[in-house]
């Protein structure tokens, strides 16, 4: 680490001169969102904003320059000259419509050319342009290998058609989302795929300790004492009328307080402690549970006025119309009903997850898997927490991450390593496992291929290389490198991730992808139409070599 950080360190002192080189004037750092649409009158003032930002925020210019990929100062002097030369950017230029528009393919094309090379495949910027004279605009998006047309890869939609035939009855199953099930024809063999990287929001089950359980002195919960005192009640002059409503009151009151304070209630509640040490759905839970939603949605009708029907007068009016209040607080902010509903709802619709997938892999009931992230491409980081943690058996160093340190061009910190750690409810031992990916296979689904295969020879990769998109994403305050910030009033909107990545052995990876351990050529054309017109008869070759090798381990 001591030679990576003196190398890093005789980066920056070259990069503070060289940079200085570019620019024809001493010119102050001038943050991307500060920029404004006043600093952009020209086109050459457009490639001028656009490459500060880069200069700035962009993670690889180091990598990119080693290798002969970019240098981003000989960017500036080649092309500095061809945006100054364009001269139709402002309306009172007097150029008509096709001058405008030929400026604007002119500039289109000059991206085009800069951007191309860019490894970081999360990366895109959208930059506006005009293009005619009366002030209409044109917006381009330019990416890193825009001008090359990469291999054919599997939809996830025609994946799921022809996949969902082939797993036995009772299969997970999730509206073109998540399919996971034993196999008809290897039943020894679980398959798992999904679209993209949202189970912890779409399949995780986050519950409270305790619901319907509101703490002592909650002066939010109504009580007999406060229905005593009420002044509104006080009011009623005849005695036995305020006795009638109060005591009418009062039994609505009591007949809802007994399903909070119920034996299905504590039961629901004891059974949620049982879930957190274990993560166990039982199906006593789950009846439990869907026994105290229908009661929940069968409660006394508190707010109807037809419910105080032979007790509402005129006198008893604003008391009923006080007490109505109460019991809305009583019931919404003092017990939270709503909070319980969620929960058991939630519980009930997510549960085949827990009791098809996650209890099984834990039980050590699937002894063999396959992990389909073909056109997967990536989402929340923090499923790698609840899914991809669940396949780890030690700490290992998954890979490196570094961002910008500063906003110098070269301004890195070291590199810092990411260690694999197992999860509380992961496997009980290592499985023969087969990540399958294609290059549509990005982010998070190369970030946790990554993480896998750092555990051992018992989990390969297979299929084509990935999509090469391993860079942090993230917000623009998280760290100093990336932006994700609409610049100069919207002329400019960048997505620069902010953090650079490398895999294990120290290879940057970015832009080339995880190289898997079993390559298979990607699919045809004429594949590709047999599996959206055919997924009955579409026989998937990856698919095919992975049960191959599941079969001799």
């Amino acid at each position: 680490m001591k030679k990576k950080l003196i190398t890093l360190g005789l980066l920056l002192s070259m990069a503070s001169g060289t940079l200085n080189s570019c620019l024809e004037e001493s010119e102050s750092i001038t943050e991307a969102t500060r920029y404004t649409s006043n600093d952009v009158k020209s086109y050459a003032d457009l490639f001028k904003v656009f490459w500060k930002v880069m200069d700035q925020r962009y993670n690889y210019f180091y990598e990119q320059k080693r290798n002969d990929d970019m240098d981003w100062n000989t960017i500036y002097k080649t092309y500095y000259p061809k945006f100054e030369a364009l001269k139709s950017y402002n309306q009172n230029s007097g150029a008509s419509d096709a001058d405008y528009q030929a400026d604007a393919e002119k500039a289109r094309q000059y991206f085009t050319e800069i951007v191309d090379p860019i490894i970081d495949r999360h990366f895109n910027v959208k930059i506006k342009m005009p293009y005619s004279n009366s002030g209409i605009n044109i917006t381009y998006t330019f990416y890193g290998g825009m001008k090359t047309k990469g291999p054919n890869t599997y939809p996830f939609d025609n994946k799921y058609a022809y996949m969902k035939e082939r797993l036995e009855d009772g299969a997970l199953l999730s509206n073109n989302f998540l399919l996971a099930g034993s196999l008809k024809a290897n039943p020894g063999v679980y398959y798992f795929s999904f679209k993209n990287f949202t189970l912890s929001s779409s399949q995780k089950i986050n519950l409270s300790d305790k619901y319907l359980s509101p703490d002592p002195g909650n002066n939010l919960v109504l009580t007999p004492a406060m229905i005593e005192n009420s002044s509104e009640l006080n009011a009623i002059t005849n005695i036995t009328v305020r006795n009638q409503v109060k005591n009418f009151t009062l039994n609505i009151l009591n007949q809802w307080n007994t399903f909070p304070n119920s034996n299905d209630i504590k039961a629901f509640n004891e059974q949620i402690k049982t879930f957190k040490t274990t993560e166990i759905l039982s199906d006593p839970f789950l009846t439990l549970t869907q026994q105290a939603l229908t009661q929940s949605n069968n409660l006394v009708k508190y707010s109807a006025a037809a419910t105080y029907s032979s007790v509402s007068t005129n006198e008893t009016l604003p008391y009923i119309q006080w007490f109505i209040q109460k019991m809305d607080e009583h019931v919404k902010y003092g017990y939270n009903l709503n909070q319980f509903q969620t929960a058991a709802t939630a519980i009930l619709a997510k549960a085949p997850f827990y009791k098809k997938f996650l209890n099984p892999l834990r039980r050590g009931n699937i002894k063999k898997i396959i992990i389909d992230l073909r056109s997967n491409g990536g989402g929340a980081v923090i499923d790698a927490r609840f899914f991809s943690d669940r396949f780890i058996t030690k700490n290992a160093i998954a890979y490196y991450q570094r961002t910008k340190e500063g906003n110098g061009q070269f301004n890195y910190t070291p590199w810092v390593p990411v260690q694999t750690t197992p999860h509380l409810f992961g496997i009980p031992k290592n499985i023969p496992t087969v990540i399958l990916t294609d290059k549509a296979s990005a982010s998070m689904s190369e970030i946790t291929t990554l993480m896998l295969k750092s555990q051992g020879n018992h989990i390969i990769s297979m299929g084509d290389y990935s999509a090469g998109a391993t860079a942090g994403l993230g917000g623009s305050d998280d760290f100093n490198g990336g932006s994700r910030d609409l610049v100069a009033g919207g002329i400019l909107e960048f997505y620069i991730p902010l953090m650079a990545a490398k895999d294990a052995s120290g290879a940057v990876i970015e832009g080339i992808g995880v190289k898997p351990d079993i390559y298979v050529t990607p699919p045809t054309d004429a594949e590709l139409q047999q599996m959206k017109n055919s997924p009955a008869t579409f026989i998937d070759r990856v698919i095919e070599e992975a049960l191959k090798y599941l079969s001799t381990q």
